[in-house]
């Protein structure tokens, strides 16, 4: 069926552009960008909509800026789900600038949400779209492109420049007030990169096609590392069971999915919905697979756990945090006892489910005693794999201000600085630890943990699809640099 659309030429046009995560030798994150789909379904029956996805094209910032003067677009907009791709952000819209004089560039997403003035110190950014879109996206486009900044000045999450100064108007309200969710629209894009993915990424390898998706948005709880009720709110907001499915049997239709993994912050809030969910997969789809890549452990009991194996369930995470009761009631604030994670390692094990647990080390207020106790916790429990964090104060958390009023934070700590990304790098000390022990106690314990007997080493070579040999080198290279990802031909210091 044709998707020539005869009234496009009366339309605005827009570009979408997902830009590239290698630009600038960072790390390589492929994985579809659910902002993208739902832009595309809330975006296209509006205006000419095109899209330009840089990451799984590995488009260069060249090629972008050539497709972008073919398109000549009234607007270019770019969504950023991470503080840590700004970076890539940034050059999408200087290309942009640069290869159409004139055009009009907005920035959103979870960047431009968590930091706006940094977002807005780009002059390459005309105006920054705080929130969610559903309900806002078109009535504020449309504005824009008619009336300019203007016409959009007193709109609510809105940011731009006026008379040299920054001008933010704070969000009003949240994904979980939105009446109805949008189902994403996957026409303007090419899964076929993201699909059939093998790369030398630890976590990110599947022997048979894969794809990911969002079933539900928020999370009710207050753990005081999470940015998510920054970007989100406090409620969870639940898809239709049957959008979600159809959105499934397109996957398995379409590309011949048989991995399917869930990347909701709390799939197992509404327990009656995931059912149908789970039970729908099992009767469509019954090959199909799937795991989830974080659960509430609270959510979890016997009864439930027999029914996700029975529908194809493979895998899950469970997000322990801490090792420690203390430090989860009085520091991270998280509704979980300890006491109930063994007997769901112990269940996991007896369907055949491989279990995973995160755990998040170096928190103000944590002792290193308490820090040692995760690693034993983890130990333990024994988990399939176990995944350590180092605690990263991320814009807008109560950990940041946390680490802000103690005095905690480098004097040139910056959110947007490479060195204070992600979740390897330490650079928060206290009376009870340094950032060089947290560093050096991650990466030895995860290897330690993990790969302590030659049969555990090959059950994780299997589970992410890389050799024996392939996954040797990885933690070698993850003890030599304290578990920090540098580019591959960057040299290791002793």
């Amino acid at each position: 069926m044709s998707t020539h659309d005869p009234n496009a030429a009366s339309k605005d046009r827009l570009v979408l552009v997902i830009p590239n995560s290698r630009w600038h030798d960072k790390r390589t994150w492929i994985m579809v960008s659910p902002a993208a789909l739902i832009l595309t379904a809330i975006l296209k029956p509006h205006f000419d909509l095109h899209l330009i996805d840089c990451n799984g094209e590995d488009l260069s910032l060249e090629g972008l800026g050539q497709r972008l003067a073919d398109l000549a677009p009234d607007a270019v907009l770019v969504s950023c789900l991470s503080v840590e791709y700004a970076r890539q952000s940034h050059a999408a819209l200087a290309i942009a600038k640069q290869s159409v004089p004139g055009v009009t560039t907005v920035l959103g997403g979870v960047y431009p949400t968590v930091l706006p003035e940094s977002a807005l110190e780009d002059e390459n950014v005309d105006c920054i779209f705080l929130g969610h879109a559903e309900e806002r996206a078109v009535p504020f486009l449309t504005a824009l492109l008619s009336g300019g900044v203007e016409a959009v000045a007193d709109l609510p999450g809105v940011g731009f420049r006026s008379g040299g100064q920054l001008v933010i108007r704070p969000v009003a309200s949240y994904i979980s007030d939105v009446k109805e969710m949008v189902k994403p629209d996957y026409s303007l894009i090419d899964l076929s990169p993201y699909i059939n993915q093998r790369t030398h990424d630890y976590q990110y390898n599947s022997k048979v096609p894969m794809a990911s998706l969002v079933s539900s948005y928020g999370c009710p709880f207050n753990c005081i590392f999470c940015a998510t009720r920054t970007v989100s709110g406090r409620r969870v907001v639940f898809r239709p069971a049957e959008d979600v499915l159809e959105e499934i049997g397109y996957l398995v239709d379409t590309y011949g999915v048989q991995d399917l993994s869930f990347i909701d912050d709390c799939l197992l809030a509404d327990r009656e919905r995931i059912e149908v969910i789970m039970r729908g997969m099992a009767e469509r789809w019954p090959g199909l697979r799937w795991k989830v890549v974080t659960l509430s452990a609270w959510h979890l009991d016997d009864e439930l756990m027999e029914l996700m194996a029975a529908c194809g369930c493979e895998q899950f995470t469970i997000s322990v945090e801490s090792g420690s009761q203390r430090v989860l009631k009085e520091i991270i604030r998280k509704p979980l006892k300890l006491e109930i994670v063994p007997p769901i390692v112990r269940k996991a094990r007896e369907l055949g489910i491989t279990i995973g647990g995160n755990f998040v080390i170096g928190f103000p207020g944590e002792t290193f005693k308490e820090i040692r106790d995760s690693f034993a916790f983890a130990e333990e429990c024994d988990f399939d794999f176990v995944n350590f964090h180092i605690a990263t104060p991320l814009p807008g958390t109560d950990l940041y201000r946390v680490a802000q009023e103690q005095g905690l934070l480098p004097d040139d700590f910056s959110f947007t600085d490479p060195r204070y990304f992600g979740f390897g790098y330490a650079f928060i000390g206290t009376d009870e630890f340094t950032p060089f022990e947290l560093m050096v106690l991650r990466a030895f314990e995860w290897d330690r943990i993990n790969f302590s007997t030659d049969e555990k080493i090959a059950k994780i070579a299997d589970l992410v699809n890389m050799t024996v040999d392939e996954l040797n080198e990885h933690r070698r290279q993850t003890r030599r640099k304290c578990g920090i990802h540098v580019p591959p031909d960057a040299p290791v210091e002793a």
